[in-house]
């Protein structure tokens, strides 16, 4: 309005031909000012929605496929797991901003051609499956799938984010091209205008100069404005402005160009900051990336990749793909496969670095293309194994290894004992197997303490290791076990040499931390074919073998006989028949009685297990008990001897016979079991015999063997009135320092002292020192083995408590002892001691 005011004001005598002028300049200005706006309102909110949800995308697939990588290589480190969750959060917000730049193209579909609106269509179905195939991937790769079923999920999520991709790409180069037609529209407009303005211009100027050359110049300099700034836009210029005022058709278009280039210049700074984001997660990632073209040469590097490899970001992009691997001629045939398939699995390669270290790395990657879908880079990613090969390395260790003394351990010797025999029979040879046991090294552990037997152990490797030829395999099978496969043998002379070597060999004393300990070995030996043809038939004939030399006197050696396997066979036929015996009900005791040296009363019986089996007649307990030890059976045979015992106590109770102790014998792997207290409380409760009557007997070895928990164990049992009683005293350690933490009643000296008291002064001094030491304790004393006159009266007049022996009975069965009962009357002094002899004898 304000131009057609100023040209009538200006020209009024020619006031229709400049509203001619008007009119035709007006129009111009209004269609150009509506094409303007229409590019505002439909062509740019559309390519910015559509970038936005590119972006989003972008977003997706990156923090999806570092989720993977993170999840699959690197799931077992905090900072992984700390990464992972980042990454799933990053997943979230892109899902997020997809949904929301998708409803603002929704709203914006109406103001769209139809070909854009299909391509809307396609990009809702290609989002939702990029979305819902990212959280499937990242489920695959947080359960941490197979191989095969991590690898095709990734295909259909490669497959899914190259179509959405597409098809945004498609959806954004329709519309920038609808830009384009409708920037050169909005162009042809103006030229339209402006010649047509020029031309009225020109008529006007003939009849009036000056009104027209006014009108000329107050319009067409904003046009010139309006087309410079178009140029300008189209150059990429986005900040162009132009300064126009009014509320006029020109101040209304120049406000609708400045809104357009402000919302372009927007657009492009979200573009800016995707990328910016892009190469922050880029630079922050953990694994190397790197990204060449299609002959191989790198193009951009991650600082990871230069931390790893120690280059500068400068002196790495130029180079060659293959001149960073360690084997430089696979880099070809890798990017070659890499833009034939678009894509590779994980891959196990060697990069090289600067200083020339191989640095082991999985390698993954995948082609990049551009608007035509031509490979135009390969994307390289890749994860720094070496932590991961030293773990392996370390749990194959500990897999193979002794960890104590770093030999190989039982399963590394099975595999090289295999292989040896395996080597021996194509070339027809020889191998042996030296198994060593080092002697009484218990004894070390208990004096010394297992620090200084681990130390021990480790001396004794140290030593065979540097005798042990570099072709022969010395291990460790446990404890204090060791075993030589000795390869190359020729006949037991050579190896009886190689024997007797390690035997002088661990015969001068180790110093342990200023400990001189001395130790033996002893040597068990079977040979391959003669002994056996498998490695562990072989194994267990040289443990024969050991256990003859332990009981040839130990620190010997001792080759495998048949012999040897005979007995073996013999003591597993026993194993055999004890474990029948109980359920056949083939054992049962005898007692022997207990006299009071004081009152010459029988003041309790001592239970002697026996086994009568049906075929061999009745077998020592010296053979059987051994065994039933070892195989564990023990602690069964322990329970019914402490019943029947009870029984039988409870028995003579019952039938008027005056109270009796009865004394049980228990063994060290029966009292050391977690429910020992319970399984004598039990015996008791269903026996129904008075705790008093029990006496329970121990060896000073059992005793020893975990003082702490011992003591606890037999304060249980006192409390409860059970008597306790130390047997064999004196053939053990005989640690006073112990002896008087233990709730004990009685001492019980070894049979072995009594038998030559009356000749041997040493023993009659030692029997002294018990009762003396037993007596300073208030402990009572029982002699063992009393069968002659001569050892009752120097035992008594040693102040000996209490005897047992052959000189008052012989054990006997439970229906003598009940006699004897019966017989006996309570006479003081010595003289019923003589009777009760006299009357064994008759």
């Amino acid at each position: 309005m304000k131009i057609r005011s100023t040209l009538t004001a200006g020209c009024f005598i020619f006031a229709l031909l400049t509203g001619l002028v008007g009119y035709f300049g007006g129009s111009a200005i209004t269609r150009i000012s509506a094409e303007f706006d229409t590019v505002t309102r439909d062509g740019l909110p559309a390519i910015k929605t559509l970038h936005d949800i590119r972006h989003a995308g972008v977003r997706i697939v990156a923090s999806t496929s570092e989720f993977g990588l993170v999840s699959v290589v690197g799931r077992n480190g905090v900072a992984a797991r700390h990464q992972v969750e980042e990454e799933k959060e990053l997943q979230e917000q892109g899902a997020g901003l997809y949904q929301s730049a998708f409803t603002t193209l929704k709203d914006l579909s109406d103001r769209l051609d139809p070909e854009t609106r299909q391509y809307v269509q396609e990009i809702d179905r290609a989002g939702r499956d990029l979305v819902a195939l990212s959280a499937e991937s990242m489920e695959t790769a947080r359960r941490v799938s197979s191989p095969a079923a991590i690898l095709e999920v990734k295909e259909r999520f490669e497959a899914a984010e190259r179509h959405f991709l597409d098809v945004v790409d498609r959806a954004l180069a329709l519309e920038r091209r609808r830009l384009v037609t409708r920037q050169q529209e909005v162009h042809d407009s103006i030229t339209l205008a402006l010649f047509t303005l020029s031309a009225a211009s020109a008529v006007a100027l003939l009849f009036a100069m000056g009104g027209g050359t006014l009108s000329a110049i107050l319009i067409s300099r904003p046009i010139a404005l309006l087309q410079e700034g178009v140029e300008q836009v189209g150059q990429g210029i986005l900040d162009t402005r132009i300064d126009i005022s009014g509320n006029n058709e020109i101040g209304r278009l120049a406000g609708a160009f400045n809104r357009m280039t402000t919302e372009l210049r927007a657009a492009k700074d979200e573009i800016t900051t995707a990328r910016n984001y892009l190469d922050n997660v880029i630079c922050s990632m953990a694994d190397a990336l790197l990204v060449v073209d299609t002959n191989g040469t790198v193009m951009n590097v991650n600082p990871a990749l230069c931390g790893l490899l120690g280059y500068r970001e400068n002196e790495l992009i130029g180079r060659s793909f293959s001149s960073i691997l360690a084997d430089g001629g696979h880099g070809q045939s890798i990017i070659a496969e890499m833009a034939e398939q678009g894509q590779v699995p994980d891959r196990e390669l060697l990069y090289r670095s600067r200083q020339g270290e191989l640095i082991p790395v999985v390698l993954s990657g995948g082609a990049m293309r551009n608007q035509d879908g031509e490979v135009c880079g390969i994307v390289c990613i890749a994860h720094d194994m070496r932590e991961r090969k030293r773990s392996e390395e370390e749990i194959r260790r500990l897999a193979y290894f002794d960890p104590l003394t770093g030999l190989p351990n039982r399963a590394l010797f099975q595999d090289r004992v295999s292989h040896a025999l395996a080597v021996a029979r194509r070339e027809e040879g020889a191998v042996a197997l030296l198994f060593l046991d080092l002697d009484r090294f218990k004894d070390i552990n208990d004096t010394l303490g297992h620090a200084m037997g681990d130390l021990l152990l480790t001396s004794v490797a140290d030593r065979l290791k540097a005798h042990v030829r570099v072709s022969d395999t010395l291990a460790r099978l446990g404890d204090d076990e060791f075993v030589v496969i000795l390869t190359g043998a020729r006949d037991e002379r050579g190896v009886s040499i190689v024997a007797q070597s390690l035997l002088d060999l661990l015969t001068p004393s180790f110093d342990l931390e200023g400990k001189e300990v001395f130790i033996s070995t002893s040597i068990g030996i079977a040979l391959f074919p003669s002994d056996g043809e498998d490695g562990n038939v072989l194994l267990s004939r040289a443990d024969m073998a050991l256990h003859a030399a332990k009981e040839a006197g130990r620190n010997v050696y001792r080759f495998y006989s048949d012999d040897m396997n005979r007995s073996a066979q013999d003591r597993r036929g026993l194993e055999d028949r004890l474990r029948r015996a109980l359920a056949n009900e083939e054992f049962y005791l005898d007692y022997q009685p207990q006299i009071d040296m004081r009152t010459g009363g029988i003041f309790g019986v001592e239970a002697l297990l026996r086994w009568n089996h049906p075929e061999e007649g009745l077998i020592p307990p010296g053979r059987f008990i051994p065994a039933a030890e070892e195989m564990g059976f023990i602690r069964r045979i322990g329970e019914w001897v402490l019943r029947a015992a009870c029984l039988q106590c409870r028995a003579w109770q019952e039938s008027g016979l005056p109270p009796v102790r009865v004394a049980v014998n228990v063994s060290g792997h029966q009292f050391n079991q977690p429910g020992f207290i319970d399984m004598v409380d039990r015996v008791l409760e269903e026996t129904g015999l008075d705790p008093t009557l029990l006496e329970l007997e121990l060896t000073e070895s059992t005793l020893l063997e975990g003082a702490r928990d011992t003591i606890m164990t037999l304060i249980d049992l006192k409390v409860r009135g059970i008597h306790l009683a130390i047997d064999d005293f004196g053939t053990g350690y005989s640690s006073l320092s112990y002896l008087k933490h233990f709730p004990i009643d009685r001492l019980k000296i070894d049979r072995s002292f009594v038998r030559d008291i009356v000749s041997d002064l040493d023993d009659r001094a030692i029997v002294e020192a018990i009762i003396a030491m037993a007596h300073s304790l208030g402990l009572r004393v029982l002699a063992e083995g009393v069968e002659r006159e001569e050892e009752l009266e120097l035992l008594r007049e040693r102040g000996c408590d209490e005897v047992q022996g052959y000189y008052f009975g012989r054990p006997m069965s439970a229906r003598d002892v009940e006699t004897r009962l019966r017989a006996s009357l309570p006479v003081r002094g010595t003289a019923p001691l003589r009777l009760i002899a006299r009357a064994e004898e008759g």
